[in-house]
């Protein structure tokens, strides 16, 4: 994957003249974003920074765990003027929460991430769209700079590869990056444990959640479209909070034959989210991009200010059309090639 020297080498360079640095992750945090920021602002204290980790809350409390986790922060410590400024898997400077007004107009602002549909924000852009996660790509980084991987960097970053290949179940789990998870944990991380923080201690708050969303499960177009949702009713009944419902999509979308699964999350009053998985020719990002979101071809997400009803009927209006235009082109495909 070392096809960013150039960037990385300037990275390097702005490493070694600054001493203090900000790392932001992205709100709605998930393993790869926590996993990398926690990561290497490690690594970078064992080289002598002073580091501040930044991620919006309410941060998931099934991550509370990781190495590093209790030093997050909401804003940057009094006083704080770091001109050098990373992002880890953040699509857009927004999807970094308010605290970035903080950012000084000196600072010299470094995007790392994986997503296609990334915005191009940084002042330095390493964009890698074929990592299954930006862990990836740190660890490439870490090793390329000649960085230790400890086993607590070397926990977070196989978190961050486990949990944005779907515990590696995804079409993003390559031959590269079992490789590099077996040399995580050659390095320290322990696969069995990870997998247990993450996949088997959910509190029963969540597991009735996940029965209300699921309860709520519609099917459509002979099986090739799936949705649900979690409201905040579902919510109070569940006694859970928003962040539990993460696993929700996945189960979604473990239907046979599904080519789109989502899930619509009752924000507030005027605001929902979705969570888009796709298979097949369905494009995820391309659904959520036509509602200002974005993300990568099996997985994105949007926020929508719409209330939940407004926006079930205006995404799944989206997503039927996508579906039946997927399914004409390969109709229209296959007839030119028997013509053939």
């Amino acid at each position: 994957m070392k096809t960013h020297h150039q960037e990385y080498a300037r990275l390097r360079e702005l490493i070694d003249a600054n001493s203090e640095v900000l790392i932001f992750g992205h709100k709605d945090a998930d393993g790869d974003t926590l996993g990398c920021s926690l990561a290497f602002a490690e690594a970078l204290e064992r080289l002598g920074k002073t580091v501040s980790v930044l991620i919006p809350p309410p941060l998931p409390a099934m991550y509370e765990w990781l190495p590093g986790f209790d030093r997050i922060l909401e804003t940057p410590p009094a006083g704080a003027d770091p001109r050098l400024v990373l992002f880890f898997d953040a699509g857009t400077i927004e999807r970094s929460g308010s605290a970035v007004r903080h950012i000084a107009e000196h600072a010299t602002v470094v995007n790392v991430d994986h997503h296609n549909s990334n915005s191009m924000f940084g002042d330095i852009n390493i964009i890698e769209i074929g990592a299954a996660a930006v862990g990836q790509m740190v660890m490439d980084m870490l090793e390329e700079f000649g960085y230790p991987i400890t086993p607590s960097i070397a926990t977070n970053l196989y978190t961050a590869l486990m949990t944005d290949t779907g515990g590696f179940r995804h079409e993003n789990t390559t031959a590269e990056v079992l490789a590099d998870a077996a040399r995580l944990a050659l390095l320290g991380a322990d696969p069995g444990h990870i997998a247990a923080m993450v996949y088997k201690s959910a509190p029963l708050t969540t597991l009735r959640l996940s029965g209300l969303a699921m309860a709520s499960m519609r099917v459509e177009l002979d099986g090739r479209l799936a949705w649900a949702r979690v409201t905040r009713r579902m919510l109070r009944e569940a006694g859970a909070v928003m962040a539990e419902s993460e696993g929700v999509i996945d189960q979604v979308n473990s239907l046979a034959g599904l080519e789109l699964a989502i899930l619509f999350k009752e924000v507030g009053a005027k605001l929902t989210k979705i969570s888009v998985r796709s298979r097949g020719a369905i494009d995820a990002s391309r659904l959520c991009g036509d509602f200002g979101g974005g993300g990568h071809l099996r997985a994105a997400g949007a926020e929508i200010d719409l209330p939940m009803e407004a926006a079930i009927d205006a995404v799944l209006g989206a997503a039927r059309d996508q579906i039946r235009s997927a399914r004409e082109e390969s109709t229209v495909a296959g007839r030119r090639s028997q013509r053939q």
